[in-house]
Parts: structure tokens; C-alpha cells; sequence
């Protein structure tokens, strides 16, 4: 029962680190806007970056993006220390890994501070997560996911202009069918090279197809209307 206890706390630590809004306060504070009422309303940094960027002021979207990144990936490497730091309290610790996983990017999918309604998708808190289990895991994923997610958008929408940064950049937060493909693809490989940490890493990854499901069903509706705009 006392164990319990104190996994409870960890998955309350856990929330809590990942409910905290660090697109919404970085975008307010550079732009002066709200990034719920921005580009796809999603509390995240890609959306920061979309927020705040304008025509005179690309470097500054940039900043932005890169400044939320790292709080988000932050989040999620310290549900994973605190969890770790607090095992000489006796609990089992690997059960504890899943708890802080889990629960750090449940917050930030559904932030305490929108009332449980808005937050991320919990991308930069997976990251975080697999720097803080075992950092070389990171390269593998990221790299699953890059490649799946350009494969896509080259069999789904054409040839990628690769001498055109800002084209490139913008692939990875229209192309979600990619991106989500990867995500799960990429917990293959990670099985076979640390199966220990399998489990932490799916109970987060499990959040993140969640909420990436009703951008998949719009992206692929777009798709059949091409005179939308994607993303």
C-alpha cells in the first residue's frame, strides 16, 4: 500500500511537469498572441513556430519553435528522473518508468490549465523521455520517423524540392500520415535494442497515436480535396 502511495505521487509529478504550457507562455511572449486561436490550435512547439513567424520575422518563428522543443523535451526527461530519483523510496521502478511516462505526456495532451480540453501531442515529451531512458534510443526513433514521414509525403503528395528549407521544415508538421506511421514502426526496432525500456516507451507512444487520430482522418480528407490546403 505504501508503495502505491508514492507511485501515485510520481504519476501526479509526472502530470503536473507535463501540463505546464510552455508554447502557449513562449507564444505570448514573443508574439502577443494565443496560440489556441493559431494555425491548428494545437499546443505545441510546430504550432508555435507557425504562430509566430511572419514575413519580416522567420528567424524569430525559429527561435520560438526551438525554445518550446526544449522545455517539452525538458518535460518529459524529468517525469523519467524524478521516477528514477525517487526509487530509494522502494517502489518498483520499472513500473514507476511507465507511470512517469504515461502520466507526463497525458498532461500535456490535456493540460490542468485548459481545463483537461487542449495541450500538445506529446512528441517533444516522447523525446524527452527516450533521452532520459537511454539517449542513443532517440537517434533510432527520430530517424524511423524522418524517413517514413519524407517516404510519405513523396508517395502521397510529390517530390520533395529539397533545395527549399522552409518546404522541407513544413513536411514534418503536414505530413501526419508519415509522421504517425513512424511512431509506431519505430517501437519495432526499440523493442529489439533495449526491450527493457519497451514498455515506458509504448505507454507514452499509445497518447500519441491518441491524439494524432483526427489529424489523420482531416489530412486524408484533404488529400481527396485537392484544392484544399494541407495542414
Amino acid at each position: 500500500m505504501e508503495n502505491d502511495v508514492w507511485l501515485i505521487l510520481i504519476a501526479l509529478i509526472a502530470f503536473l511537469v507535463g501540463s505546464l504550457p510552455s508554447s502557449y507562455l513562449v507564444t505570448r511572449k514573443l508574439s502577443g498572441k494565443d496560440i489556441r486561436s493559431e494555425g491548428t490550435g494545437n499546443i505545441g512547439a510546430m504550432n508555435a513556430f507557425r504562430a509566430i513567424e511572419t514575413e519580416k520575422s522567420a528567424k524569430l518563428g525559429a527561435i520560438g519553435f526551438a525554445l518550446v522543443l526544449i522545455a517539452d523535451t525538458g518535460k518529459g526527461a524529468l517525469a523519467i528522473f524524478a521516477a528514477r530519483w525517487l526509487a530509494l523510496l522502494g517502489y518498483d521502478l520499472g513500473f514507476a518508468l511507465i507511470i512517469g511516462s504515461f502520466f507526463v505526456v497525458l498532461g500535456h495532451n490535456y493540460s490542468i490549465f485548459f481545463k483537461f480540453k487542449r495541450g500538445g501531442r506529446g512528441i517533444a515529451c516522447l523525446l524527452g523521455i527516450l533521452l532520459a531512458l537511454d539517449w542513443p534510443l532517440f537517434f533510432v526513433w527520430g530517424g524511423v520517423i524522418l524517413v517514413s514521414t519524407f517516404l510519405a509525403q513523396n508517395l502521397l503528395v510529390g517530390k520533395i524540392d529539397w533545395s527549399k528549407f522552409p518546404q522541407v521544415f513544413s513536411v514534418l508538421g503536414t505530413q501526419i500520415v508519415g509522421r504517425v506511421g513512424g511512431i509506431i514502426i519505430a517501437l519495432v526496432p526499440l523493442y529489439f535494442l533495449n526491450s527493457q525500456f519497451f514498455l515506458p516507451i509504448t505507454a507514452a507512444t499509445f497518447l500519441l497515436v491518441i491524439k494524432h487520430i483526427a489529424r489523420v482522418k482531416n489530412y486524408i480528407g484533404e488529400l481527396k480535396v485537392p484544392s484544399q490546403k494541407v495542414g
